[in-house]
């Protein structure tokens, strides 16, 4: 790993499809963002694509503000991931009147689970519950945030 990391670094290395898919950048990745910004895009990435494919059988709908706020502001994310929304099928749309506009409705039905699933988490991490069954507890709630979005939004 440290051999690809040097060539990658000095330029060395071809081929760009060696350097995204190498431990490299997973590493650059965790030392300049942190480790815990990268799981946070890493969970939402998975769920949003997850539910893109299943929703839609193509990439098209990921919200790719929804993955980089995630990383940005953690559990927090709601309110801003409800304002914007950056995907390959509409392009730029938010609430605030710049790019598309955002259906009211929708960043209603976005704040509102959001906000629950936020409160949620609060409420958990303040009771004497494992971490791991917390962790898995909000992956749920992350998964069933997505869900009620595109079914709500007519995305299947």
């Amino acid at each position: 790993m440290d051999g690809i990391g040097k060539m990658v670094t000095y330029g060395i290395s071809g081929s760009m499809v060696a350097a995204a898919a190498s431990p490299a950048l997973v590493r650059g990745m965790v030392e300049g963002l942190g480790a815990r910004v990268v799981q946070r895009m890493g969970i939402e990435a998975g769920l949003q694509m997850g539910m893109s494919l299943l929703f839609s059988g193509n990439l098209k709908s990921v919200d790719i503000a929804d993955i980089g706020l995630a990383g940005l502001f953690g559990k927090s994310a709601f309110f801003s991931q409800a304002i914007v929304d950056i995907n390959l099928k509409d392009g730029f749309s938010s609430s605030i009147g710049i790019g598309n506009q955002k259906r009211i409705s929708e960043t209603a039905l976005d704040l509102g689970v959001g906000g629950f699933n936020f409160g949620h988490n609060r409420l958990l991490n303040s009771s004497e519950i494992d971490r791991d069954v917390v962790s898995i507890i909000s992956n749920i709630n992350s998964t069933a945030r997505i869900i009620t979005g595109k079914v709500s939004t007519n995305e299947y």
